[in-house]
């Protein structure tokens, strides 16, 4: 049981820092600074959940790490601004956000190109919904096949 306690408390230690780094990079907004400025300290915060939702394409599977591209299924800059939109900005909203839009997947080198080919780098398809339609929309689009477990 102290080793969940242990786990639960290191989330919540991460979900904190990432709601400082939410409240910090709303004052570099307010005061009109680049994005620049405050985009690298959320994705720096968010590397440190990385782990929480990770999936492997069928053909990134069994590969070696230098081998396949780390991805976002949803792009860093809808995610972002979806943390930075939070009304009320607390530990729920930030999980709930976490865990349907942060997705992380080993996908292949090529795969990375289809998606980069079909003019998905960063952002998802026309028309896609964030209600309705999956978060795997993009790979959807080209192709790229998702081992049954991630979703």
């Amino acid at each position: 049981m102290r080793g969940i306690e242990a786990l639960m408390r290191t989330v919540e230690q991460k979900l904190e820092c990432i709601q400082r780094v939410i409240s910090n990079s709303r004052e570099h907004i307010r005061h009109g600074d680049s994005k620049r400025m405050y985009s690298q300290y959320i994705r720096y915060a968010l590397d440190e959940i990385s782990d929480l939702n990770f999936c492997t394409s069928i053909k990134a599977k069994g590969l070696k790490r230098k081998d396949v591209i780390h991805e976002h299924v949803v792009p860093h800059s809808i995610v972002m601004s979806k943390l930075l939109s939070l009304e009320p900005l607390n530990l729920e909203s930030i999980m709930g956000i976490l865990q349907k839009f942060y997705i992380l997947c080993a996908i292949t080198k090529d795969e990375d190109k289809l998606l980069n080919a079909a003019g998905f780098k960063s952002k998802m398809p026309e028309g896609w919904d964030e209600e309705i339609d999956s978060v795997f929309a993009r790979y959807d689009s080209v192709g790229i096949l998702i081992c049954d477990d991630a979703r």
